[in-house]
């Protein structure tokens, strides 16, 4: 396939703006469809190039996967290195966790597939993973796995291989519309394929005719890219309308440009070509080097801060692009042989690096992070009220339910560790509203009942109005089937991250306070409002002013990731509640 400078232009198009929205540049609120037109790009240029080696009778499977393991597999394992390294300096063991769980994924091409399965993209806690950018090369990878395959089978018959690339487009196309979970659609090759598919096609239909070259429809594309990087939920929220745009304009753009013209002629500029030339490589420094920033910095970082530090992706791409991607990609420097023996051992010493930091908890237990230890696995330990849930109370003992997510089991291992449930059958409800009836028998049965919150949390900006109408509908449910026999108890929130502790002094740290997420503050001061004397305020008991303090008085962390508890947390939580709250009156 003869080399194309402007669709070399469209990659710097593609990735700048995916640095922009990492960077929290407000005027680019869709700059992560920038890996839409990746994946466009992606789609189109494999399908090329399977097309002409079929077309001379010279594909081969093993020749397609070696030639994409060589591109993209010496960056991602260096960079995988680079983060390593500096994870051990910069992460307090829970992180140091999660990092280990997505080495082993990204080393798999399934990172994409963890994500889901954990934080997801959207959440606060994945601008603390360094290799939480690499969701999108596990959908790549995984469609290069199945396209090949598609091709062989079916390349004999040409009508039957459009038919079945044209049935798999619409299935992932029609799954992206009526799918409603954010996380997935974002994430999983089921949502996305068909933007890769699109590609696909458009190469098979450019290999048959030639598209009319039309500088207006080139251009139109393009001013389609940008509208969509600029004004993503224009049209509609759903994220298939939301891709469309972006995908549409890389289409038009590959389709009609032509050669000498306007688009191509910008597209073909020499900063252009050459960010576009290391785009790959931009792609996976961005984001460690924004990941370590704020794993660094006490509060959330200024964005002009951000994207100054960002930008230094450009020349460390250069260099790895220079001497990590093109001398792999040479078969005379890097035989077969070579390339194997240092892959194979680079995979192995990663996924076992990484699945020794999952099942030793961030090495929480060695004596390099002992001090930081959270005493149990923080997150086991919560899950274990799990084992509390039930349909009804089934002894004559006093009666306590529990109401609540994760927050809600924090708050019964406070009290738990304390005493406080001594005497009590507990009951816990993880969701009150999914079955009303038994809930509301459960309320009516109870002595006592907790309904915790956790408004606020992760820093998501509280709508006030929301969450009073949704903070009377609690408390209407509660005083018509429970009575006055409830507390409700407030969100909490140490800090926006506790990493930062690793670069201080750790001997003066013991009393050090933080700023509480904002977000935190004004969903207590909502529910507070809503609950009156029957709230308890849990940031009341550590807050002073709009600080509150980060470690027990044996300078244990109270929280492993700044809104759950550790088991220290719990004790420490548990007695100052039943010191300073009405709680103490639940004591039997």
């Amino acid at each position: 396939m003869i080399f194309r400078k402007d669709i070399n232009g469209l990659r710097a198009i593609a990735v700048l703006p995916v640095i922009f929205f990492h960077s929290g540049l407000s005027a680019f609120s869709g700059g992560f469809l920038g890996v839409d037109v990746f994946f466009v790009i992606s789609g189109f240029l494999i399908t090329s190039n399977i097309i002409n080696n079929q077309s001379e009778s010279s594909f081969s499977l093993l020749e397609f996967y070696d030639k994409r393991a060589r591109r993209i597999l010496p960056p991602l394992f260096l960079t995988i290195l680079i983060t390593t390294f500096f994870s051990f300096l910069f992460m307090l063991p829970y992180d140091l966790k999660n990092y280990g769980q997505s080495i082993v994924a990204t080393s798999l091409g399934a990172n994409n597939i963890l994500l889901y399965l954990t934080s997801g993209y959207w959440s606060l806690a994945s601008d603390f993973k360094p290799l939480y950018h690499t969701w999108s090369l596990g959908v790549e990878e995984q469609y290069y796995f199945i396209i090949p395959i598609i091709f062989i089978l079916f390349f004999k018959s040409r009508k039957l291989l459009l038919s079945i690339l044209l049935i798999l487009f619409l299935v992932s196309f029609f799954s992206s519309y009526f799918i409603e979970s954010k996380e997935f659609n974002f994430l999983i090759i089921v949502t996305r394929f068909w933007e890769l598919c699109a590609g696909s096609l458009l190469a098979i239909y450019m290999r048959k005719k030639k598209t009319i070259k039309n500088e207006y429809l080139s251009g139109l594309g393009l001013l389609f890219i940008f509208f969509s990087y600029v004004n993503p939920y224009f049209f509609s929220s759903n994220q298939l309308l939301i891709n469309l745009l972006p995908v549409l304009g890389t289409i038009m753009v590959i389709a009609f440009t032509k050669q000498e013209g306007f688009v191509y002629k910008n597209l073909s500029r020499k900063p252009f070509l050459m960010i576009g030339l290391t785009s790959y490589s931009v792609y996976l420094f961005h984001q460690p080097i924004l990941s370590f920033l704020k794993l660094a910095t006490e509060t959330p970082v200024n964005t002009y801060i951000q994207l100054s530090l960002s930008l230094l992706s450009l020349p460390l791409a250069y260099f790895s692009w220079r001497f990590i991607e093109s001398p792999f990609r040479s078969k005379d420097i890097f035989s077969h042989k070579k390339f194997y023996t240092v892959l194979c051992f680079t995979v192995f010493s990663c996924v076992s690096t990484g699945f020794f930091l999952h099942k030793s908890y961030g090495m929480q237990n060695y004596d390099i992070f002992e001090k930081y230890s959270y005493g149990v696995n923080p997150q086991a330990y919560a899950d274990r009220v799990y084992s509390l849930e039930k349909e009804k109370f089934s002894s004559s003992s006093e009666k306590m339910l529990i109401i609540g997510n994760s927050f809600a089991r924090d708050f019964y291992n406070a009290l738990e560790e304390n005493g406080a449930t001594s005497g009590y059958e507990v009951v816990y409800l993880f969701d009150y509203y999914k079955d009303l009836d038994l809930s509301r028998s459960l309320l009516e049965i109870a002595d006592v009942v907790f309904w915790v919150s956790s408004a606020g949390m992760a820093g998501v900006d509280v709508i006030k109005e929301d969450l009073t109408k949704s903070a009377i509908q609690k408390r209407t449910e509660l005083e018509r089937y429970s009575g006055d026999k409830y507390y409700y108890v407030g969100t909490k929130n140490y800090g926006f991250n506790n990493n930062f502790i690793k670069l201080k002094d750790w001997n003066e740290t013991k009393d050090y306070m933080v700023e509480i997420n904002s977000s935190s503050i004004s969903a207590n001061n909502v529910e507070r409002k809503v609950f009156s004397e029957n709230y308890v305020s849990l940031m009341d008991l550590f807050r002073v002013d709009n600080k509150t303090r980060i470690f027990t008085d044996d300078h244990k962390f109270i929280s492993f990731d700044t809104e759950h508890i550790t088991k220290y947390g719990a004790i420490y939580l548990g007695n100052k509640l039943l010191r300073k709250t009405s709680v103490k009156n639940i004591l039997l």
